[in-house]
């Protein structure tokens, strides 16, 4: 492994660390606005912004790589780690 792909590692893993917190951050001010009475619509029009939201940052990360496949790789980890992450912690501080 060169310096290169350790360095597309390191930031597909934290770019996909901060589209997961995004994704999450947009995803609960939608459900405070369902209880709100916001409406189907509301949440439809939220979840397909938060999706290409979510995508364009992936599109980002593979225009900005060298080597894209890595990156993508290295995001999506990132991803689902910190949506573990912060998903186990909001169930632990409910208990």
């Amino acid at each position: 492994m060169t310096l290169a792909t350790g360095g597309e590692l390191i930031f597909g893993v934290f770019a996909g660390m901060a589209l997961a917190a995004l994704h999450l951050m947009l995803l609960r001010r939608a459900a405070e606005r369902l209880g709100k009475g916001g409406g189907v619509g509301a949440l439809l029009g939220g979840a397909v912004l938060r999706l290409g939201l979510v995508l364009a940052g992936f599109a980002a990360v593979a225009w900005l790589a060298p080597q894209p496949g890595f990156a993508l790789v290295a995001g999506l980890c990132g991803f689902a780690l910190a949506r573990t992450l912060i998903l186990r912690r909001v169930q632990r501080t409910r208990r």
